[in-house]
């Protein structure tokens, strides 16, 4: 029996609900995978409880402003902050300038020559732990993957409905498109999800070596080649997320849309959404500050372990990812009960630990760990990918920016005194509206194993940060610099672990990404193309510069092992053929060999959805909405 909607929107924060503690589905996690899919389940009548693991912080300005990200990303009570390997030779693995080691008195020592007692934390990868998930930290970027991603989960599963076409249905569905005409064919116009441009495309044009060097770009990648910079500024409207089937074969650069509202010019925010949800009075209840700790399962009829419950903790700053995190603080352990089904929605760190503390995953790696064995799944955990972005990163002899322009009026204190705050709040216009990025590109190498691009590239004239280390928000703009990101897409590195280091569910898991393990031989010659574009174009142009990115000292090849990162961890609970052993779900999110237990978030992807998981995690969210409706 259900309760009437109005008492369930006022159980928003804690875990009593219904007499017996039961819903139809509880959802870990409420990120782009598990926060959309509870908000549309509820809309459809069913009980759903969610739990988050943080607190809601989506109207603090942090979350907010989209200048303010990268500052998100990095303190609570906004994000989690996790340390990985990228290698599993550690030698290797601390060429990186990044890598991070813990001092005694707390703080970081970050680069080479720590002092002999510094303890190696590796590479700092944080992750949004606050209603909405990464999407309420990340950068905010919506590029729509590839049709041939698509169309390989639908050939890897034989399930037809993974086709570009019926993917290409749920994007309509979920987005609320305002960068181009209403009514564009391949485009949604209302939904929950906004994508807009920056307010002013010609702004980071506009001073002549600029605009001289990005035109150089646009001729040697085979673009059309602009005339002016007005023209330059009309071609970054194009659209990459077009419904042509071909708009990653043709080399052009864009300005990347983004997750963000046109009239406010703030994050288009999921956690918004969910909290409508509740608002309007659909049987939602969102239990924050709560740590999942163990899917609880049962024996089934037919033999096969059923998934009813979770159990968790109720507090604060559970996890060891938190900077907030004490040792000595405990939490009150609750649990509540799935008449459905349990949904698991953690993200690709803490989705296998969520499986494996519940003894769902590889069988001696549990028995190692003393949690007894409830399903053998042997690809939980496993099989991680991500993108590698691989930098290069100049120091030209004069300023990128227009210097004869006024100085900015902005004062950086995001307050009333901040001219250009107050101007963004009131007015939702001025420089904060204006998103970074010089100009995005794809690019086609030699080892593109289609005719698709292989490459996705990010520029940024007046920015001298490669990848992320603690402080790495609070650099501040350096004029002669100019960064590009070089993202890699089409990814078959399948060699990265999420491991249990504990079986108490407050530690991190270890992480170990094993870069270049799998195509390394492609995968760095597409990235010295990449390079190589970027470089040669500024020869050409006669601009005198000092490379600092890859090292020059050393082969190419080197520096970009040395330098490489990645923020876009996917496919640690891979969809694929029911039942294969070296997969984790099958084409509807259901866990292999439990029943009445998904995954719906990034980790299921087989690979790297292209360049960015953003907008593909919201539209899987879509696609197992349909699959458990038709399921239920």
């Amino acid at each position: 029996m259900l309760l009437p909607y109005f008492l369930f929107a006022a159980l928003v924060g804690t875990s009593v609900a219904a007499p017996e503690n039961e819903y139809d589905y509880v959802i870990i996690g409420s990120g782009p995978g598990g926060g959309s899919l509870a908000a549309n389940l509820a809309r459809e009548g069913h009980s759903v409880f969610l739990l988050e693991a943080g607190g809601d912080a989506s109207d603090d300005i942090y979350q907010r402003l989209p200048a303010l990200q990268g500052a998100a990303s990095e303190q609570s009570p906004h994000s989690w902050q996790f340390f990985v390997k990228h290698y599993a030779n550690e030698t290797q693995g601390r060429r990186d300038l990044k890598y991070t080691y813990l001092l005694k008195n707390g703080s970081y020592h970050i680069g080479p020559d720590p002092p002999s007692d510094a303890e190696p934390l590796g590479l700092y990868y944080p992750r949004g732990a606050t209603l909405g998930g990464s999407s309420q930290v990340n950068a905010m970027n919506f590029a729509w993957a590839p049709d041939n991603e698509w169309d390989h989960i639908a050939n890897l599963t034989g399930d037809n409905s993974w086709g570009h076409q019926d993917m290409r249905e749920l994007l309509i569905e979920l987005e609320n498109c305002t960068y181009v005409p209403a009514g564009t064919p391949g485009h949604g116009f209302d939904g929950y999800i906004q994508t807009s441009h920056s307010t002013d495309l010609l702004q980071p044009i506009s001073s002549p070596n600029t605009y001289e060097y990005v035109r150089e770009i646009f001729r040697r990648s085979g673009d059309i080649v602009p005339e002016s910079m007005e023209q330059m500024a009309e071609l970054f409207e194009r659209d990459i997320n077009r419904i042509d089937s071909d708009r990653y074969e043709k080399p052009f650069l864009f300005a990347l849309p983004n997750a963000i509202s046109a009239s406010t010019r703030g994050r288009s925010s999921i956690a918004d959404y969910i909290n409508d949800v509740i608002d309007a009075g659909y049987p939602l209840t969102l239990s924050l500050h709560s740590l999942a700790t163990k899917i609880l399962t049962e024996n089934g009829e037919d033999g096969k372990p059923k998934a009813v419950g979770v159990e968790y903790m109720m507090g604060e700053a559970l996890y060891s990812a938190d900077d907030r995190y004490n040792t000595n603080s405990t939490g009150e352990t609750r649990t509540v009960c799935a008449r459905k089904e349990v949904i698991v929605a953690g993200g690709t760190f803490n989705t296998p630990q969520i499986l494996k503390l519940s003894g769902l995953g590889p069988r001696d790696e549990l028995e190692q760990l003393g949690i007894p064995v409830v399903a053998d799944i042997p690809a939980v955990g496993n099989y991680m990918m991500d993108n590698y972005e691989a930098a290069v990163q100049i120091r030209a002899d004069q300023p990128w920016m227009n210097t004869t322009a006024s100085p900015s009026p902005c004062t950086g204190t995001f307050d009333d005194s901040d001219p250009c705050f107050v101007e963004w709040e009131t007015n939702a216009t001025g420089p904060y509206t204006v998103m970074f990025g010089t100009f995005f590109s794809t690019f086609r190498t030699s080892a593109s194993w289609d005719a698709d691009s292989d490459l996705f590239l990010l520029s940024l004239a007046g920015f001298a940060t490669t990848g992320f280390y603690p402080g790495y928000s609070h650099t501040l703009p350096a004029p002669n610099h100019w960064t590009t990101s070089i993202v890699k897409m089409q990814m078959e590195n399948p060699a990265g672990t999420v491991t249990l280091q504990s079986k108490d569910p407050r530690q991190a898991p270890a992480i170990n990404f094993n870069y270049f393990t799998h195509r390394a031989k492609e995968d760095l010659q597409a990235l010295v193309e990449g390079s190589e574009l970027l470089l040669n174009s500024l020869d050409a142009v006669g601009i005198n510069y000092t490379r600092i990115e890859p090292d020059p000292k050393i082969p190419m090849e080197q520096g970009i092992m040395d330098q490489s990162f990645s923020h876009h961890a996917t496919s640690t609970c891979r969809m694929g053929p029911a039942g294969h052993k070296d997969y984790c779900v099958d084409s509807k999110f259901r866990v292999n060999g439990v029943n009445n237990l998904r995954v719906v978030d990034a980790s299921v992807f087989p690979r790297s959805p292209g360049a960015m998981p953003n907008g593909p995690t919201f539209t899987i969210s879509k696609k197992a909405f349909y699959a458990i409706i038709e399921d239920a």
